[in-house]
């Protein structure tokens, strides 16, 4: 512009800011010059803006400049310090047609120029914007600017542009891809329902979040399987909005894909399909869900029922108790395995209808239940169903005595006349705590009977009673206690022992209360010393008892040499299955000729009593040696376990497993000989689909339980050296790796595997005997040692290494 040209544009300008500066004659004429200088009047005339209070006429001759090619003046302009210039340009570009306004984009990097002008400016000609551009753009600019460009997507974004959009969703920015995923929510198309399902799986938390509220806007069911799987997601903010999500859909099917979640390991991922459950299921919802854990491992139904009962809604909770009628034992099984859990007291009268259940574990159940509410309108129920069904005769006493109702006290003497001493100690404890003054003589009195008569450990419990109650209430027996009579199991000969004729009876006639009143079986609880049974074999006393059974020392008076009978329990043999896989298992069995393995000879029959004759080995059990001294000197430890391995190896070449070793079954005498028993008893006991027998027996104890066992699977050898490094760790730590007040605690521990490094417990064992122990217990069979040779072959090594060979 020429100096002539300038001082009549400042001239011109001047004019135009006074108020009314367009009506004047004055005004027009100025406004007319500076057309007439034209473009290179816009400089000034922008730089004016930041001076008058009265824009408008200024502005509408600068709309009328506006081009492509002038675009730069204003650009500049946009760049200014001054508010009013900033604020003036931008009114100006917003009203102008006459410019491409995607241009404005490459300006969205520029340092000076106001992006919040920009993007204003953007948004007024929205229906001009090329989308191509924009989607190009968001994962170009700064986290300041893209909030703005959201705006002028959700504003020209169509379903004709979505093909674009969901080809973005590679975009590397989370909160750009989180956004176009709310962009896509608001076109109910098939492409979009596919494309928000399909972000459900995108790796950063606020996409799928995202994701899950389109697909609640859309109320779709097609994506229900896909939400479902988010129930188990890390992010609880996610996991909270899948079940938000699946609550508002509400789709019939939810049930079908929440049986996955309800087998899930972590408590909060069953807890989630709960919560939805409680919303959206009926009676027919939770039968259908029950059905579909059918066939699953049975921890898995156990951990799903604990959810069930946790926090299981009024939905879940009334369904539950319509099942508990159903048809289907199964269904009346998992039912009250749930009400279990609830604890809650709506459920008391359909559990006093499941103690008439035809399953014995629906009784039994009931009967824990019941115990669990703590409701004392129970207990004249269970006095009948004890009277009724003496074989619940343990669980029914544990419940009464949780109750503790007085009223329990009659029934519960007349328990102690119970076949079975798993029956008397159980009503023997009880009545400790539930006696009170007006019966304590009579209570007093029939414990001591017992005291006298019995040297096993039904008489050290009715000692204890006794003990007890004259501490309460003084001595209210009216005969002489027989403290000093009893004999010491550990007193008892070992050896064999000359017989007199005149001792040699009958075990009728010595010992009647040995034969059940049922129909002549042997209870070999209550066989006593110098009983004869079937004119041969002399009782020397009881050795020691089990789930299985009672293990009995005898002279066999007819080849005059000493062995045990481990007498079958009644509730045992009367399982004829169970029978014929004892008789399968023992032949396996007896197939293990070794010098650490105690020699199994047959199966005898006395009528319909059954007993498994095996060599005697004067000893005392590893079990013992733990209890009474903890940790075990570690080069002692280190021969025990190399015994056991010799014994095993032994097993495992002729294809035998044990599956229930443990310390109990360790025997070791005085000159640290060692040699393992029962073999062949917890698999003659075992069934493919269950960890319960018929009988109850659970099979394998929790403690040393194999990952592989409780949940069912194929065993082998190694299921066997998983027990043993169970038991190293024991030994050398001083506890057991997992432990809980309840069995199935123990058990999904077993299978988490996560069990405290042995140095954490016990900083003394070095770090190549910890390695071994950890490899033996490995939750995987397949990263175990794979035979016993090979895991004492390791432990020779760490014997020799840390010195303690």
């Amino acid at each position: 512009m020429s100096l002539l040209s300038g001082f009549q544009a400042n001239r011109a300008i001047a004019a135009l800011m006074t108020e009314n500066a367009a009506a004047t004659p004055e005004g027009k004429r100025a406004a007319l010059k500076l057309k007439q200088i034209g473009e290179p009047a816009i400089p000034k005339l922008i730089e004016a803006l930041g001076n008058t209070r009265h824009p408008a006429v200024i502005e509408q001759l600068l709309l009328g400049f506006v081009r492509n090619s002038t675009l730069p003046y204003y650009l500049t302009g946009l760049a200014s310090d001054d508010d009013n210039i900033v604020a003036g340009v931008k009114r100006i570009l917003c009203r102008s047609g006459d410019f491409e306004p995607n241009q404005l984009f490459e300006q969205l990097d520029h340092p000076d120029i106001s992006k919040s002008a920009l993007c204003d400016i953007l948004l007024a000609h929205s229906s001009r914007i090329k989308p191509n551009i924009l989607l190009g753009m968001l994962d170009r600019v700064s986290s300041k600017v893209r909030p703005m460009l959201y705006r002028l997507l959700d504003k020209v974004a169509d379903e004709a542009l979505l093909p674009d959009i969901i080809r973005r969703l590679d975009a590397r920015q989370p909160m750009v891809r989180a956004h176009l995923v709310k962009v896509i929510a608001n076109f109910e198309t098939p492409q979009g329902l596919n494309a928000l399902t399909a972000a459900l799986e995108d790796p950063h938390k606020v996409v799928r979040q995202s994701a899950l509220q389109g697909l609640a806007k859309m109320r779709s069911p097609q994506a229900v399987e896909a939400i479902c799987r988010l129930l188990g997601d890390p992010d609880l903010t996610v996991q909270a909005a899948a079940i938000e999500t699946l609550i508002k859909i509400r789709a019939p099917n939810t049930v079908k894909y929440l049986v996955d979640v309800l087998q899930d390991e972590s408590e909060y991922v069953r807890r989630a399909a709960v919560e939805v459950l409680n919303e959206i299921g009926d009676q027919n919802a939770v039968k259908d869900l029950l059905n579909a854990l059918r066939d699953v491992d049975w921890w898995v139904k156990v951990r799903a029922a604990d959810a069930l009962g946790a926090i299981g809604g009024p939905k879940v909770f009334d369904a539950i108790l319509a099942l508990i009628r159903d048809e289907d034992e199964f269904l009346r099984r998992t039912a009250v395995e749930i009400l279990n859990t609830s604890k809650d007291p709506r459920a008391f009268d359909r559990l006093i209808e499941a103690l008439r259940d035809d399953d014995w574990w629906v009784r039994e159940r009931a009967v824990d239940a019941l115990a669990s509410i703590g409701d004392e309108r129970a207990v004249p129920h269970l006095i009948e169903m004890l009277e009724e069904n003496p074989e619940a005769g343990q669980v029914v006493i544990r419940a009464l005595h949780t109750l503790g109702d007085k009223r329990a006290v009659k029934p519960l003497l007349k328990q102690l006349e119970h076949a079975d001493n798993t029956v008397r100690k159980e009503a023997l404890r009880a009545l400790q705590t539930l006696t009170d003054e007006s019966n304590a003589g009579k209570v007093q009195e029939a414990a001591t009977e017992l005291m006298n008569v019995s040297q096993d450990e039904v008489g050290s419990v009715a000692s204890e009673t006794v003990k007890t109650l004259v501490t309460r209430y003084g001595d209210r027996t009216t005969r002489i206690m027989d403290t000093s009579g009893k004999v010491s199991l550990e007193d008892q000969p070992t050896q064999m022992t000359p017989v007199s004729d005149s001792q040699k009876t009958h075990a009728l006639e010595s010992s009647p209360n040995a034969i059940d009143s049922s129909g002549g079986i042997i209870n070999p609880a209550r066989l006593v010393p110098n009983s004869i049974l079937t004119d041969r074999y002399h009782v020397v006393r009881k050795i020691g008892e089990g789930a299985f059974g009672t293990a009995i020392l005898v002279d066999d008076l007819m080849v005059n040499d000493q062995f045990v009978l481990k007498f079958l329990n009644p509730h045992v043999a009367s399982d004829e299955n169970m029978i014929q896989r004892f008789l399968h298992e023992l032949r396996y069995a007896r197939k293990i000729t070794h010098e650490n393995v105690i020699r199994i000879y047959d199966l005898v029959t006395f009528g319909q009593t059954y007993a498994i004759s095996m060599e005697y080995f004067p000893s005392h059990s590893l079990a013992d040696e733990l209890r009474k001294d903890g940790l075990m000197e570690r080069r002692r430890g280190l021969h025990i376990l190399g015994e056991i391995c010799k014994g095993m190896a032994r097993a495992q070449e002729v294809n035998v497993v044990h599956r229930d070793l443990k310390p109990a079954n360790i025997l070791i005498n005085d000159e640290d000989i060692v040699k393992i028993v029962d073999f062949g008893l917890a698999a003659a006991a075992s069934k493919s689909d269950s960890r319960l027998t018929k009988s109850g027996i659970l099979v394998g104890t929790p403690t040393y339980m194999a990952p592989e066992q409780v949940r069912g699977r194929t065993i082998d050898s190694r299921t066997d050296i998983y027990t043993l490094g169970v038991i190293m760790y024991e030994l050398f730590s001083g506890q057991a790796p997992y432990t809980g007040e309840e069995s199935m605690a123990i058990l999904f521990q077993h299978v988490e595997g996560k069990a405290k490094p042995p140095r954490e417990v016990n900083p003394d064992i070095p770090e190549s005997l910890e390695a071994i122990i950890v490899k033996a217990m490995a939750v995987d069979p397949d990263q175990r040692f794979q035979t016993f040779d090979e895991l004492r072959t390791a432990l020779e090594a760490a014997s020799t290494e840390t010195g303690a060979a």
